[in-house]
């Protein structure tokens, strides 16, 4: 087995960063089992796995006003294959089984289903928000296989959003969430069926069900 971390890397011999290095580690000994340098480099990073435990690993690097890589990255005999997953337009991923990635854009103005081998979704906030709303929160994701969770508002920056279930597949409206109270804009789909939602003091757990 193996884990993975972003190490900094030393500059080249011209001085200039070549980008961070990913590395495979063996998880009994801590002996390097691969590596590959990333096209990101002083980023903040952020792991993420798939619910069915595929073996790739969505890397998310944020470099601030750089943009943002998100980064498959699976370990084979053969090293580190690292590919491109999104844009850094799009840098906010929610990951489901059999590698489907839903991802939000900068702005919020639109969200983007991909899956290796099929054509994408894109569906614009104008489409199926009111007028002149747009996607927040920047955490979409999958309550499960068939549900996706989203939250919008009227602005990028509100404290409070309406919180949406959208069908997995057309990312198409199915349901107003209706809590008991004030929800926020944060909101953590897990993968089985429910999500987490938190305020200051607070982190909940809930069910459509």
């Amino acid at each position: 087995m193996s884990f993975w971390r972003p190490w900094p890397d030393p500059s080249g011999g011209d001085g200039v960063s070549r980008g961070d290095i990913c590395r495979a580690l063996d998880v009994a000994t801590g002996e390097v089992l691969a590596e590959h340098v990333l096209p990101s480099f002083s980023a903040t990073y952020a792991f993420q796995q798939f619910p069915d435990a595929r073996p790739e690993v969505l890397l998310t690097a944020s470099m601030g006003q750089d943009g943002t890589h998100c980064l498959l990255i699976t370990y084979t005999t053969d090293g580190l294959d690292v590919r491109a997953a999104g844009t850094t337009e799009e840098p906010y991923v929610g990951l489901g089984t059999d590698g489907v990635l839903v991802s939000q854009d900068v702005g919020g103005d639109y969200l983007c289903r991909t899956q290796g081998g099929a054509d994408g979704v894109i569906v614009e906030a104008g489409e199926v928000l009111p007028e002149e709303w747009v996607f927040v929160g920047y955490t979409p994701g999958f309550v499960d296989e068939k549900r996706v969770l989203v939250v919008a508002a009227e602005e990028q920056w509100a404290e409070e959003g309406t919180h949406l279930l959208l069908d997995a597949r057309t990312l198409r409206p199915l349901a107003e969430v209706d809590y008991p109270e004030t929800s926020g804009v944060f909101a953590v789909p897990l993968g089985d069926g429910t999500w987490l939602t938190a305020d200051a003091e607070t982190v909940l757990r809930w069910s459509s069900v």
